[in-house]
């Protein structure tokens, strides 16, 4: 073929080019077809490739779109709750929460009571990963609220449990310390119970079984608590032992009381 004959004909070139450029740098007058040929090939021979116009133009196509994707990950890493307001999230959830509908595949007819420790091991990803790992766009972050208000209770206020997200042990980790950092930072309100409170109301005796406690004897007689709390006077002998023992320091009040 013509593309064979100009490959044979750059061949011969190169390596003619070759053999006097590798006589001129060694100095040495080598003549003859078989010297020109041993230092074409010593010497290093250039490659020649042909290139056609469409299989570049395919790489540059696969390349941009590489890159478009690339950057649209990144940017729903940086700023997840960009991807709830997509239409591609809606027309893969709608307005559903991304867990429902979720069901792990699992042998026998008991389904587990513990959801997985996590769906990715290094590089591997496990047959059917949970709502959250399935889908790389989720980013659990404390600033994306939309995402984790799915996971509260709109009744109780609590995270829900794995057992009913589908949501593996990792994850309900992360999910947590989101929840809590986005509470922290009131992001999400907190849920405090509603009580009626009336201060007018006896809540002591609201109950048959239950009276009124009277009150110490001690607060009635106006006494000490325990009798051992009240003064008791040391007896005589001790008092006696006691300012003979400290005598050289009792030399004022001996001579007073004398």
């Amino acid at each position: 073929s013509f593309e064979n004959i100009t490959a044979h004909i750059y061949h011969k070139m190169a390596a003619y080019l070759c053999g006097a450029v590798w006589r001129a740098m060694a100095g040495t007058p080598f003549r003859g077809f078989r010297s020109q040929v041993f230092l074409a090939v010593m010497a290093p021979r250039p490659r020649f490739q042909f290139f056609s116009t469409e299989v570049e133009t395919a790489d540059m196509t696969e390349a941009v779109s590489s890159t478009t994707a690339f950057n649209t990950t990144s940017r729903y890493k940086e700023k997840p709750w960009d991807y709830l307001t997509s239409e591609e999230y809606r027309e893969r959830y709608g307005e559903q929460p991304v867990w429902v509908g979720y069901r792990r595949n699992h042998k026998g007819e008991i389904p587990p009571q513990k959801t997985r420790k996590t769906c990715i091991r290094g590089d591997k990803i496990c047959n059917n990963p949970c709502p959250i790992c399935r889908d790389q766009k989720l980013g659990v972050d404390y600033r994306n609220v939309k995402l984790l208000e799915q996971f509260i209770s709109p009744h109780l206020g609590n995270i829900l449990d794995p057992t009913q997200t589908g949501v593996c042990m990792k994850q309900q980790k992360n999910l947590t310390k989101a929840v809590a950092q986005a509470r922290d930072h009131g992001l999400l309100l907190f849920h405090i119970p509603f009580m009626e409170f009336q201060p007018t109301e006896d809540y002591s005796n609201t109950h048959a079984a239950v009276n009124k406690t009277p009150p110490a004897p001690a607060l009635q007689n106006q006494t000490t608590w325990y009798p051992w709390y009240e003064w008791q006077q040391p007896p005589e002998k001790e008092v006696a032992k006691l300012r003979k023992l400290y005598k050289p320091y009792l030399k004022k009040e001996v001579a007073a009381l004398s």
